[in-house]
């Protein structure tokens, strides 16, 4: 008797080995819910600009685990907006300006779409319009991040339960002051479809329904990042399979491109800020990654030693509001950068750069950059610098060391238990 039953355990328990081992056998889920920050543009460069700015570590610098990220596009370019989305969203490479779509014209799946069949719940948030490169590629499959008329139809149809951007152009026909050819009013479709649009920080702050829609202009009536972020995971948070949703500072890359260093610092600052919404939220749900990084760098900025960075916490207004202050002639430049930009100390050539210059917001972000202590070795380009990741949560370990921007959506489908990802 005492034999059969050794023989009966040894049995179970290769039945037991057998299927914790069997390829097809996946272990328990480490998370459920994913939150995913991509600051547009934020290097390495702009984290430190930012961090020395303001004198404390930032939001993103505080979390559990960090690593560092290869950005290059297939062939080994340097990538746009686009061609980075969809390595981070579907695991392959594809050219400048593709989005989501394979070399045979093919869509490609990518992790929110995965997520979807697997029943968790998909939001997108960006800075930008929802049809720009980076939320686009998470939802929509062009050979051109150009076809923004048809990015905002996939996006409308993709049945993520919150989206939110700026401007309504692509959304709505010719017919209604819209830029839409074909006559489609998306707008009225997707409230047609149990969303609730919303223009302005009141109205989403008021809204009741669980399918959003923020379709935001620019100006005082206009949320911050932090509170879209604080909209969307009360409404994403409460799904008992979880959810994905990815959250863009797009307007880093803006000033980027302009070697704006009050841009830069400003749109930095404000991505963080929702960075530590997203944290707050994570720390009190449980079960959800947070991870922060960048698709790419933009500028080349560089810190330079001795840096004195909080010059830039002293601005009153943006490089262009600066700039209004100058009188026809010029001859105020340095009462108007005392004033409004915390510079005292200009040199007879920085006033005559400022006076002289065609564009004088240009003048005064290069008088800034040299007094914060700031470098661009680009004129307003993307560079291929590897960008930092930070990651907060369960399987965030996962996430240090080298990597390339291929990895992100494999570790996260093995981290939610939904993969193999991408599909052979």
């Amino acid at each position: 008797m005492k034999h059969l039953r050794a023989t009966a355990f040894c049995l179970l328990l290769s039945v037991v080995s057998l299927v914790s081992f069997a390829p097809w056998a996946q272990a328990r889920p480490q998370a459920d819910s994913v939150i995913l920050l991509i600051g547009d543009g934020m290097g390495p460069g702009q984290i430190e600009m930012t961090r020395g700015a303001l004198g404390r570590p930032l939001e993103m610098e505080r979390m559990d685990f960090s690593g560092v990220m290869a950005t290059r596009s297939l062939g080994g370019k340097v990538t746009d907006s686009a061609a980075a989305a969809t390595a981070m969203y579907t695991g392959h490479k594809v050219t400048n300006g593709v989005m989501s779509l394979s070399t045979d014209g093919k869509p490609l799946e990518t992790i929110a779409e995965r997520c979807l069949i697997r029943h968790k719940t998909v939001g997108v948030i960006t800075t930008d319009a929802l049809w720009g490169a980076t939320p686009g590629a998470l939802l929509a499959h062009t050979r051109s991040r150009g076809e923004r008329s048809e990015i905002a139809r996939q996006m409308a149809e993709s049945r993520a339960q919150v989206m939110c951007g700026y401007w309504t152009s692509e959304f709505l026909p010719k017919s209604a002051d819209g830029k839409r050819e074909d006559g489609k009013d998306l707008i009225a479709w997707l409230r047609n479809a149990g969303y609730q649009v919303v223009y302005t920080r009141d109205q989403l702050k008021e809204a009741q329904k669980q399918k959003l829609v923020g379709l935001f202009d620019d100006g005082d009536q206009a949320p911050t990042l932090a509170d879209i972020v604080s909209a969307a995971l009360d409404r994403l948070g409460t799904n008992a399979s979880g959810f994905f949703v990815m959250v863009e500072g797009a307007r880093v890359d803006w000033a980027g491109h302009e070697n704006d260093p009050l841009g830069v610092f400003a749109e930095t600052r404000d991505f963080d800020q929702a960075v530590g919404e997203a944290m707050r939220f994570a720390r009190k749900r449980g079960r959800t990654l947070v991870l922060v990084t960048a698709d790419h760098e933009t500028g080349g900025l560089q810190v330079e030693a001795p840096a004195r960075l909080p010059v830039l916490t002293r601005a009153k207004g943006t490089l262009s509001q600066i700039a209004s202050h100058l009188n026809a002639d010029r001859t105020n430049v340095q009462q108007v950068m005392r004033d409004y930009a915390g510079i005292e100390d200009l040199k007879p050539k920085e006033i005559a750069q400022i006076k002289q210059d065609k564009d004088p917001a240009q003048a005064i972000a290069a008088v800034i950059s040299a007094h914060a202590g700031v470098k661009w070795t680009e004129d307003g380009d993307h560079t291929a610098t590897p960008v930092r990741v930070f990651a907060f949560g369960p399987g965030a370990e996962r996430f240090t060391g080298e990597m390339d921007n291929t990895d992100l959506p494999k570790r996260i489908a093995d981290i939610l238990g939904i993969g193999p990802f991408p599909t052979p």
